[in-house]
């Protein structure tokens, strides 16, 4: 049982990272399209109004989606389970519409935006994000990766072909918004086709009666996770919005957007992992399934994550130059830092192990709020002094203190060598000063990392978890 669950994994976590790769490189091609049609001024701008979007959909998703996968492996009446996920968010997106009719100016004038009725579009982004999230969780939960990769690589496809055509189409005062549009009018179609294959899909279940309180629980094990989700939100959302506010030259915030975006290329192998990683183990709690089988994959999964985030940070210099010219290499500075908080970020996911096999999710909102707090103690006194990097090396610095902590609050459930977390972490640190070395030296770490990456791997396979995690006592630890 436990190989069939590891190759279950494996073939979901590729699928998912197929998936998210299509995604990565639908954004990534963005960026060809950003340089030759936006200033770094009209890029920060871009980037206020994607993070406001993000905020509307981290509300409106209500954090069901691990909620849905939960809720689907413990009942049968899958279309109840449908039917919940799709009118619960309907609740907190009528919330946002009202605010942002009511409060849009405002926030228009506070964060520098040109347009205001570009946060009509940031509404129409982050509702059909939270709802495609909501109703891509069935695939999910039912193991079915490759009818999730197909959505996804249609809507990703639909997505840049779009944008080509938009940008085509308008002048420049409309650049801005067919960025937004070439991205929620392909979201809104692959809910609305969703929701019905999944409809019909469910069509046997509908008969099944529906547990008591379903509603409940489905929202007592989710709601905790809306502090965590917005509060995540916050992290990235932060250091734009104090850029914008405090750092005199919006360039900077220009800069900070291409970065991010470049760094969504690590996105299939992060999300595609967390996505497969919530099934995997709540199947591990209901199976019967051991702390080494988890730890070991979380480890390996790291080991990767590390290495990608590595390869990214030291060959920023030369990404900036090829996709992005000239105008846009002060964002090469910030690239490393990012990446390597991509990396802490991918750390936290496999923090959060314990408190979902518990259902303890309080204390992933708990942290994350904190660490919310945190984040913007820091950029308050790093973007005066560094801008952009600042902002960047206050978010390594939360995400880093956020998947420590999560780490020895679940150190009983989940007990992972505190070695092992130091190597996970020292690398993404040290990748953003190796970054600045000449390019000969770079390329002697690059191939230093990978040889030292397929080592440790080999290694890991070899000893298995016994010696990277404490597992001595065995068993799942489950309560």
């Amino acid at each position: 049982m436990a190989e069939s669950q590891q190759r279950d994994l494996a073939r979901e976590t590729l699928l998912y990272a197929l998936a998210m790769i299509v995604s990565g490189l639908v954004q990534f091609a963005f960026l060809p399209f950003m340089s030759s049609f936006l200033t770094p001024e009209q890029a920060g701008e871009l980037g206020v109004v994607r993070i406001i979007s993000e905020i509307i959909a981290g509300i409106v998703v209500l954090g069901l989606p691990a909620s849905i996968i939960r809720a689907w492996h413990h009942t049968d009446a899958h279309r109840a389970v449908l039917v919940r996920s799709i009118l619960l968010p309907m609740i907190p997106l009528m919330v946002a519409v009202v605010l942002v009719i009511t409060l849009g100016g405002k926030i228009a004038s506070l964060l520098l935006i040109t347009n205001a009725s570009l946060l009509l579009h940031a509404l129409a982004l982050g509702g059909s994000v939270a709802l495609l999230q909501v109703v891509l969780s069935m695939p999910r939960a039912e193991g079915m990766a490759g009818t999730y990769f197909t959505i996804q690589f249609t809507r990703g496809m639909v997505s840049l072909g779009l944008l080509f055509f938009l940008l085509r189409s308008v002048d420049s005062a409309g650049t801005i918004e067919a960025f937004l549009e070439a991205r929620w009018i392909p979201t809104t179609l692959a809910v609305i086709f969703s929701f019905f294959f999944f409809w019909k899909l469910t069509d046997k279940s509908s008969s099944v009666p529906v547990p008591k309180k379903l509603t409940g629980s489905m929202l007592a094990f989710s709601l905790p996770l809306v502090p965590a989700s917005l509060a995540l939100l916050v992290l990235s959302s932060a250091d734009m919005f104090m850029l914008r506010t405090i750092s005199t030259d919006l360039a900077q915030s220009g800069w900070y957007e291409w970065a991010g975006r470049a760094v969504l290329i690590l996105t299939p192998l992060t999300l595609g992992f967390s996505m497969a990683w919530h099934r995997y183990i709540f199947r591990k709690k209901k199976e019967g399934g051991r702390m080494d089988e988890l730890g070991r994959t979380g480890l390996l999964f790291m080991v990767i994550v590390n290495w990608a985030a590595m390869i990214l940070a030291l060959l920023s210099n030369e990404i900036v130059s090829v996709f992005g010219g000239g105008d846009w290499l002060p964002a090469a500075r910030v690239l490393p830092w990012i990446a390597g908080s991509a990396a802490m970020y991918a750390l936290f996911t496999i923090s959060q192990t314990a408190p979902l096999l518990t259902g303890q999710t309080k204390y992933i909102g708990w942290m994350t709020a904190f660490g919310a707090v945190i984040n913007i103690g820091f950029n308050l006194r790093l973007i005066p002094i560094a801008g952009a990097v600042g902002a960047a090396f206050a978010t390594l610095a939360t995400n880093m203190f956020m998947a420590l902590s999560l780490f020895w609050i679940g150190r009983k459930v989940f007990p992972v060598s505190f070695f092992a977390v130091v190597v996970m972490v020292i690398i993404p640190v040290f990748s953003g000063p190796m970054s600045s070395m000449d390019p000969g030296n770079r390329m002697i770490a690059i191939l230093a990392g990978t040889a030292l990456t397929v080592v440790i791997i080999q290694v890991l396979r070899s000893l298995g978890t016994g010696d990277a995690l404490n597992t001595s006592n065995g068993g799942s630890h489950d309560s």
